[in-house]
């Protein structure tokens, strides 16, 4: 499998609850990539104080996105929040008075956030920007000395809109922790960095993603706030006898590969099969890769088995299962579908 590729762009990152319901996808990221740490004691002794040996300590694996889209859900998640609907909004609205001293407006009033006030501000169409007036409210109505019918008026209250999504902003923020998959797209170094040659993904699983409860909401008159969705990797504990636990997973896929396009050879575990006249057992096969890959275990469907010719007397094989019938010596020969170069051999022996 060739190592010529370059990460380049971004793709969509997706968050998860903890019974893995999709809770938001960032689709309009403008970055977006990994940063791990950990910092190092060094142990020095002995002539000139060599060093020794290095102590590692304070790993950390942060995830880096930025969206250039804005999300309720981002901020909600960011500061450990829950989403409720429907809220009051502030309205805004312009009506001609219908009855002399009296605004009557579309929508029953509700109280200012955080407060039992139940009024509005008014002012006529006619009269400067700053000059609203503050107006006490009884159901939709308000009555307003001097008034006239007839008089266009513009108001404005707060009303209870059932459509509307709120949160309220804690102040002891605890940013929620979810389940985070990142994907990063990987480009054939040989080629240009388009579409056309983009040969596979890098995708980032962290089973425990916090975010960063910092955010910033940001506009100008020419330009658009963006939501940064950084944020930390927390250990994820296994049950693991050790106690040893990870930050994520990290998989490298390649469009069309075939699984055993990087294998250089296969093994079978314990070639060396000693039986007893009746006994079976169950053989292991490993596909042994180049550089730090680990060896892998092969399901045995995807494996040939045949005794070589003339041993059918000693034992028999059937998907990987050897069978032993009579008392001798043979060999069990053991390759891969579509794969000739990758073979492996048992040696039987039946007592």
């Amino acid at each position: 499998m060739s190592k010529q590729r370059v990460l380049a762009g971004v793709m969509p990152v997706e968050f998860y609850d903890e019974n893995m319901t999709l809770i938001c996808t960032a689709n309009a990221l403008t970055d977006e990539g990994l940063q791990s740490a950990v910092e190092n004691d060094e142990i020095r002794g002995g002539s000139a104080n060599q060093l020794i040996a290095k102590y590692f300590y304070n790993s950390s694996l942060t995830l880096n996105a930025t969206d250039t889209l804005f999300s309720l859900e981002y901020l909600a998640l960011k500061m450990g929040a829950t989403i409720e609907m429907g809220s009051d909004v502030q309205k805004s609205e312009s009506l001609t008075v219908a009855e002399d001293g009296k605004i009557t407006v579309s929508d029953t009033p509700v109280a200012f956030p955080f407060t039992n006030k139940v009024v509005g501000s008014y002012r006529k169409a006619s009269d400067a920007d700053d000059a609203w007036v503050t107006i006490e409210f009884n159901g939709k109505d308000a009555s307003v000395a001097g008034l006239k019918k007839g008089d266009k008026v513009c108001v404005k209250y707060f009303f209870k809109d059932a459509s509307a999504r709120e949160f309220k902003v804690p102040t002891n923020m605890i940013p929620s922790t979810v389940y985070a998959v990142a994907k990063i797209p990987e480009f054939s170094a040989g080629g240009d960095v388009s579409s056309k040659s983009q040969i596979g993904t890098l995708q980032v699983v962290i089973p425990r993603f916090q975010f960063d409860p910092s955010a910033e909401l940001a506009v100008t008159s020419s330009g658009h706030a963006t939501t940064s969705l950084t944020g930390s990797a927390l250990a994820m504990f296994e049950g693991n006898c050790d106690g040893t636990s990870n930050y994520a997973i990290l998989t490298e896929t390649t469009d069309g590969a075939d699984e055993f396009a990087d294998a250089r050879a296969i093994v079978v575990d314990g070639s060396d099969v000693d039986l007893a006249n009746g006994e079976s057992a169950t053989l292991r096969v490993l596909a042994v890769y180049n550089g730090i890959t680990a060896p892998k275990i092969i399901d045995n469907s995807k494996l040939t088995f045949a005794v070589i010719e003339g041993g059918e007397s000693v034992a028999t094989v059937t998907n990987g299962v050897v069978k032993a019938v009579g008392v001798g010596n043979t060999t069990v020969e053991v390759t891969v579908a579509g794969h000739d170069k990758l073979i492996a051999t048992a040696h039987v022996t039946v007592a």
